[in-house]
C-alpha cells in the first residue's frame, strides 16, 4: 500500500523502524494526496489488474486546520482512501497548543470541543470508527476491515500525548532474558524504551511509559511489569 502523510509528529514514521510513510508534502497533503492517488489509482492500476490501497494520515491540530475540506472532496468524488486521524489531543508538533478539538482556548479558558468523528460525518464520510491505539487487537481489526473495502474510511486513533499529560499510560516494564528469544520482533514498535545492548532485550524504565505495546507483540510472554515499578 501507499501511506501518505502529513506534517507533524507522527512524521517520525517515515524512518526506520517503522518506515511506514512514504510522502510529505505539508499540512493537510496526508488527506488530499491520498485521495489523488487512489483516483489515479483506480483509473490506471499497477497494470497487472491490481490496486493499491491508499492510506492517509494526518493529527488532529492538523486536521482541523487543513485536513476537513479533502476529507469532503472523497466524499464528494466518490473516493476510497482510508483516512486516519492520529489523535492525541493536543498540537504536539509545536509545543502542545490548544487547538478547536481539545476544549479550551489558546488562553486556557473553556470552549467548544469539536469533534472529528463530527466533521466526518457532516463531509459525508459513511465508515467511521474510532480506536485506542493501545489496544492492538481492535484496532488492527479495525484497519484490515477498512482496508478490505471499497469505501473510503476515516479511522481516529485517540490517546492523549503522555508529554502533553506528564503521565504514564501504565507501569514500566522490564524483560524476562529467561524467556526472551532475541526475535528482535519488539524492536519494530520503534520504541525508544526498547533497547539492544549485548545480544540482549531490555527496557530502559526511565524511558518506559507503560504503553504495554511490548507485551502484547511478543509472543513468547517476556515483558512483564517491572519489579517495584509505580502503579504494580
Amino acid at each position: 500500500m501507499v501511506v501518505t502523510g502529513d506534517i507533524g509528529c507522527y512524521s517520525l514514521g517515515v524512518f526506520p523502524p517503522l518506515k511506514r510513510i512514504d510522502t510529505i508534502l505539508c499540512m493537510g497533503g496526508g488527506v488530499s494526496m491520498a485521495h489523488g492517488m487512489q483516483i489515479a489509482e483506480r483509473m490506471q492500476g499497477t497494470g497487472d489488474g491490481k490496486r493499491r490501497k491508499i492510506v492517509g494520515m494526518v493529527g488532529d491540530s492538523t486536521f482541523f486546520h487543513s485536513g476537513i475540506t479533502g476529507l469532503l472532496d472523497i466524499s464528494y468524488n466518490k473516493g476510497a482512501a482510508v483516512i486516519i486521524v492520529v489523535d492525541n489531543r493536543t498540537t504536539a508538533m509545536t509545543g502542545h497548543q490548544e487547538h478547536p478539538g481539545t476544549g479550551r482556548t489558546l488562553m486556557g479558558e473553556q470552549t467548544i470541543s469539536a469533534s472529528i468523528e463530527d466533521f466526518g460525518r457532516a463531509c459525508g464520510m459513511k465508515n467511521i470508527a474510532t480506536v485506542d491505539p493501545y489496544d492492538l487487537k481492535a484496532t488492527t481489526e479495525t484497519l484490515r476491515h477498512a482496508l478490505d473495502s471499497n469505501e473510503p474510511w476515516l479511522i481516529v486513533s485517540r490517546s492523549p500525548c503522555p508529554l502533553y499529560t506528564k503521565s504514564n499510560v501504565g507501569p514500566a516494564r522490564q524483560v524476562n532474558q529467561e524467556l526472551c528469544k532475541k526475535c528482535k520482533l519488539c524492536l519494530r514498535l520503534g520504541c525508544p524504551a526498547i533497547e539492544y545492548i549485548n545480544d540482549e532485550i531490555r527496557v530502559n524504565e526511565t524511558l518506559c511509559g507503560g504503553c504495554a505495546l511490548c507485551e502484547k507483540v511478543c509472543k513468547d510472554g517476556a515483558f512483564e511489569t517491572a519489579r517495584g515499578a509505580c502503579g504494580e
